[in-house]
C-alpha cells in the first residue's frame, strides 16, 4: 500500500484517520503536510482525529508547524488551529525552541492578520503554560 493511500479523501474519511493512527515516525512522514491541511478548519469531522495523530508525531511535525506559524504566512485561522489545538495537546511541541521563538513573536509583535483572529491571545496562552 502507497502511504498517501492513507491521506484522508474527505472530511468524513474516518476509516483513513483510524490506519493513520498505527504509523511510526518514519512512515507517517512524508504526509506531515497533507495532514496538516485537515486542521485547516476545525469544524471538519476528522479534524480532531488529525490532531491526535499528529500530536502523537511531533517531532517530524514540527518543521511544518514552523512554517505555518511564520509571519509571511496568511491563514490566520489555521495558525490559531495550530497553537489551540495542536501544541495545546502535545507539551513536547514547548520544548522546540524555534517553535517557541515563532509563539512568542506572535504573542509580542503579531502581524494585524494575527491580531485580527486572535491568534496572538491564543499564542500568550501557550507562552504562559
Amino acid at each position: 500500500m502507497d502511504i498517501k493511500d492513507l491521506i484522508p479523501k474527505n472530511k468524513y474519511d474516518i476509516s483513513a484517520v483510524s490506519e493513520l493512527k498505527k504509523l511510526s515516525d518514519i512512515e507517517i512522514e512524508s504526509i506531515i503536510p497533507e495532514l496538516l491541511v485537515w486542521i485547516q478548519d476545525m469544524n471538519w469531522p476528522i479534524a480532531e482525529d488529525i490532531v491526535e495523530v499528529l500530536s502523537v508525531h511531533g517531532k517530524v511535525t514540527e518543521p511544518y508547524i514552523l512554517n505555518i506559524l511564520k509571519s509571511d504566512q496568511k491563514d490566520e485561522i489555521w495558525k490559531f488551529n495550530i497553537i489551540t489545538y495542536l501544541l495545546k495537546k502535545n507539551n513536547s511541541f514547548s520544548e522546540n525552541t524555534s517553535i517557541m521563538s515563532e509563539v512568542e513573536r506572535i504573542a509580542v509583535l503579531p502581524t494585524k492578520g494575527e491580531q485580527l483572529e486572535f491568534v496572538d491571545t491564543a499564542a500568550k496562552y501557550i507562552k504562559e503554560k
